[in-house]
């Protein structure tokens, strides 16, 4: 009579032998997911901010209650809006003239924790963002 080998705990080694490339895989994709909404939410916040600032130029200072555009009127404006962990922490630069037919610039700068420093101690990386609009008023 014959008798069948038993292979037990074959799988579980053929999973210890996939599950490290498996879980990297799976936990790359959330990082670079989580890296491209910090960064969409960057870049949509500096052209609100930019928006904000050419609406509100030189010439908006003579119609009350309009006030002129100020880092921080365009720092509040922007933080206000974004959804994103230590919206506090970002920096933003007013560049340009606010004189009616003059670009403005508004550069965002924000030190991006990647989720795996929620974990374990990691760095931070700085992301940047800026737009550019042309002052109407």
């Amino acid at each position: 009579m014959m008798r069948r080998f038993v292979q037990t705990g074959q799988n579980l080694v053929e999973f210890a032998i996939v599950a490290p490339v498996l879980f990297l895989f799976i936990f790359g994709i959330m990082e670079s997911g989580w890296a491209f909404y910090v960064y969409s939410e960057l870049t949509n916040a500096a052209r609100e901010g930019a928006r904000y600032a050419a609406v509100h130029g030189e010439l908006c200072a003579q119609n009350p209650p309009c006030q002129m555009a100020t880092t921080s009127t365009v720092r509040d404006h922007v933080v206000q809006r974004l959804s994103i962990p230590d919206a506090e922490r970002v920096t933003v630069t007013l560049q340009g003239s606010l004189a009616p037919g003059e670009q403005v610039t508004v550069e965002l700068s924000y030190p991006f924790r990647p989720l795996i420093g929620f974990a374990f101690p990691a760095g931070s990386i700085t992301m940047r963002a800026s737009s550019t609009m042309i002052v109407h008023y």
